[in-house]
């Protein structure tokens, strides 16, 4: 460094004279002015900060006074709305169940309300996620339209779906039970449509004043129904049929150049093929008799594309042979799968079989039914085109508005009187529209409504 070139004020024996003698006493430098205009300034400035604090002060408490009559006014309603959740362990959980709430308010149904009246519900078990959506809208609807909500299971788990017994023994209980604490009208998804046991109960408790909605499915062989009401099967199967001829583009489609699907349903047993079958087989019939659409397969008949026990491993092992048997050399355009349980074998075989090169073609259209969260990541990852949503929402909104009407002798919304004739009368359905999910309406759908995140209450 240059010190020559720093040249500080230096002490030298005159400064030193000079400070000594301005050395004065504190009065003398105070009046002489040194030292009074910044005190004066300090002082004021104490003086405006201590007046600002108290004016913010006295504001913030106003503000939070009027704040608190504000809320105090809308109190009633949110914890009308929030009063009957059942609050889960966590906070997440608790946020959760908020986000499938019913989107409406009560108001904007066509209803005019309950006087504590007792509606009951005997679903076949309390973890699957359908049933969880189903109780959580049912019960919070129904309540804040003035019933009473009373839920049953019969506690049927995937495990025991094969042995269906004592499932129904407990529904058939549970049923009873609601029938013996007053209940004006049951619903009851039936764990075996085909059970006498439990028809010639239904019969039993309709004919003591008690109405009987079935809900989806239709018992067989009984006049203990009142309703259909739901996702009716037959419509289900007409969905995946309407979506096949869509995506296919199946009305543009010629004989030289036809389209080849397959058909996968649940074990030949399962009493839901009764009507969703039909529905579909009736949609895709007219371009599979002009021969627009084919099964590479040639198996079409019920008898031939049924899963057994509707397993997704016994799904797989067709699919992958007919992989390796059909189509090493042609496409396959599409694949019906009567749910998403199925729907995850067959997209496993053909996964597999583009891996190891055996198929060559374009990734075919694959539908499902129920919207499973496994289903949903497919969806997201192209692995399948599509599945039903049975809009819980939907089921609570018109369900409420079905007790309503029989509840007040009103005029019920019946959307079919002809078609299901379950082998003692014909059951007049009040029928909810299917809704297809897919890639292109996820985020609406299943994202904002909040159906991704329920699956922590399977936990």
């Amino acid at each position: 460094m240059h010190w020559e070139s720093y040249n500080p004020i230096r002490m030298n024996r005159r400064n030193v004279n000079q400070n000594i003698g301005e050395k004065k006493s504190f009065l003398h430098k105070l009046f002489k002015g040194s030292f009074i205009k910044p005190l004066c300034f300090f002082l004021a400035g104490i003086v405006a900060i201590a007046v600002f604090v108290f004016v913010c002060i006295n504001i913030g408490n106003q503000f939070k006074k009027d704040r608190s009559e504000e809320t105090a006014t809308s109190a009633g309603e949110t914890t009308k709305r929030v009063e009957n959740v059942t609050i889960a362990d966590t906070q997440e959980e608790t946020v959760i169940a908020e986000f499938v709430f019913p989107e409406k308010e009560i108001k904007d149904l066509d209803i005019i309300g309950g006087s504590g009246e007792i509606i009951g519900f005997s679903f076949p078990d309390q973890s699957s996620k359908k049933w969880i959506l189903l109780k959580k809208y049912f019960e919070d609807t129904m309540t804040n339209a003035g019933y009473n909500t009373e839920f049953r299971y019969a506690e049927m788990t995937q495990a025991d779906e094969s042995d269906s017994g004592d499932a129904v023994s407990q529904q058939i209980s549970d049923i009873r039970e609601l029938a013996d604490e007053g209940a004006k009208i049951i619903f009851v998804a039936p764990v075996d449509v085909t059970s006498s046991e439990l028809g010639s109960l239904l019969t039993e408790v309709k004919n003591s004043g008690i109405y009987i909605i079935a809900l989806d499915h239709l018992p067989m062989n009984t006049s203990g129904v009142n309703y259909l009401f739901g996702y009716d099967d037959y419509h289900v199967g007409e969905a995946m049929g309407k979506y096949i001829v869509d995506k296919l583009e199946l009305d543009k489609a010629t004989t030289e150049a036809p389209r080849t699907v397959e058909i996968f349903t649940g074990d030949i047993t399962d009493d839901t093929l009764l009507f969703l079958y039909p529905g579909l087989m009736e949609t895709l019939f007219p371009y599979i008799d002009s021969g627009v659409l084919l099964a590479g397969s040639g198996q079409l008949e019920l008898e031939q594309v049924s899963i057994m026990d509707g397993s997704e491993q016994a799904a797989y092992e067709r699919m992958n042979t007919m992989m390796d048997q059909v189509y090493r050399t042609r496409n396959l355009d599409a694949v019906i799968c009567t749910d998403d349980v199925i729907a995850g074998g067959v997209s496993k075989a053909i996964v597999e079989a583009v891996l190891r090169g055996t198929y060559g073609g374009r990734m075919p259209v694959i539908t499902g039914d129920g919207c499973d969260d496994d289903a949903l990541d497919r969806i997201l990852q192209g692995t399948q085109s599509m599945s039903i949503l049975h809009e819980p929402k939907e089921y609570s909104y018109r369900g409420t508005e079905l007790t309503d009407a029989i509840i007040h002798g009103g005029a019920v919304d019946v959307i079919d009187s002809e078609m299901y004739q379950n082998g003692k009368l014909v059951v007049p359905a009040c029928e909810l529209k299917p809704v297809v999910v897919n890639a292109d309406n996820y985020e609406d759908l299943i994202v904002k409504r909040g159906y991704l995140q329920t699956s922590v209450l399977l936990d």
